[in-house]
């Protein structure tokens, strides 16, 4: 029952954001919530530089920098067309798959961009602890460069509170 309970609720909280109010999931989050987007592009360096490794590179963290995330992706009309929602685990360590096409529509009926994704979400008694993205980082890339969106170069020392750049 409770995974069914968690399934409707991502699914809600995405149908949402695919409504321009990142609110709920937002509000799902915890404080210390971190993003993990994959790639060298306009959306991991938001708030620092790439980091290639075997470990998972944490691009935002807190729910400041997760905010200027969905913001974003709001303002450039992008969407979820869900596939799939698996929930997994107890409610102190749940974890939940979702398999979706993210895409943004056109007037004209094309995708100006499409992609592949799954997200990985971790949550704790019901609060949202860790998002991690895996879809095809070169499309991404290919956006940015369609657009003319350059990488923000990031150093160490850029406050994490930086407005978030065009994707």
């Amino acid at each position: 029952m409770y995974k069914a309970a968690v399934r409707a609720l991502v699914r809600h909280g995405l149908e949402r954001l695919n409504e321009g109010d990142a609110s709920f999931l937002l509000r799902l989050a915890a404080s210390d919530a971190e993003l993990a987007f994959p790639g060298d592009n306009s959306w991991s360096t938001m708030y620092r530089a790439t980091v290639k490794g075997r470990q998972v590179h944490v691009t935002h963290r807190g729910i400041d920098e997760c905010r200027g995330f969905a913001d974003r992706f709001v303002a450039e009309g992008l969407r979820f067309h869900i596939e799939d929602i698996l929930v997994n685990g107890p409610p102190w360590h749940m974890r939940v798959a979702v398999r979706a096409h993210d895409f943004k529509p056109t007037a004209a009926g094309r995708d100006d961009y499409a992609n592949r994704v799954l997200a990985f979400l971790e949550l704790r008694w019901g609060r949202l602890r860790r998002w991690e993205d895996y879809e095809d980082t070169e499309r991404v890339s290919d956006w940015d460069r369609r657009r003319s969106v350059a990488t923000p170069e990031v150093t160490s020392q850029q406050s994490t509170t930086r407005a978030p750049s065009s994707r």
